[in-house]
């Protein structure tokens, strides 16, 4: 029915590009809404609602919407919340770590990739149970 070309070009044109929101919200329900947060509450106590008023005008930094989260989220939060996984948990001890550096540059990146590892893990031996990473 279709060359191959025109079959393309026609599926190329239904397909939404990337970074647009298929689904989106009006009225009460749209993202910055004054009344949102009465009507959407996400599990939040009623008490944690806030009810705009006159003493809330939504003049300052926060708004009437309290304080601002983070926009982006932690690669460490997203493993958590993509995969169950919580990448700051010790494999050896099952201590809390902490992110010290994030590796960005491409030329840091291969040469950390390829520094000698050493031949045994420093420091005491994982208690019996907890998993181990094999590097």
């Amino acid at each position: 029915m279709f060359e191959p070309l025109e079959f393309l070009a026609r599926l190329a044109a239904l397909t939404p590009r990337p970074e647009i929101n298929l689904l989106l919200y009006h009225g009460v329900l749209a993202p910055h809404a004054r009344w949102r947060a009465q009507v959407v509450s996400y599990g939040r106590p009623v008490s944690e609602i806030a009810v705009p008023g006159p003493a809330s005008s939504g003049s300052g930094p926060a708004g009437a919407h309290g304080p601002r989260r983070p926009r982006n989220s932690t690669w460490a939060g997203l493993m958590r919340r993509a995969f169950a996984i919580d990448m700051l948990t010790c494999p050896r001890c099952g201590g809390r770590l902490r992110m010290v550096v994030t590796l960005e540059d491409p030329v840091a990146v291969r040469e950390v990739l390829a520094a000698p590892r050493p031949a045994e893990p420093v420091g005491p031996d994982p208690p019996t149970g907890v998993p181990t990473m094999g590097y």
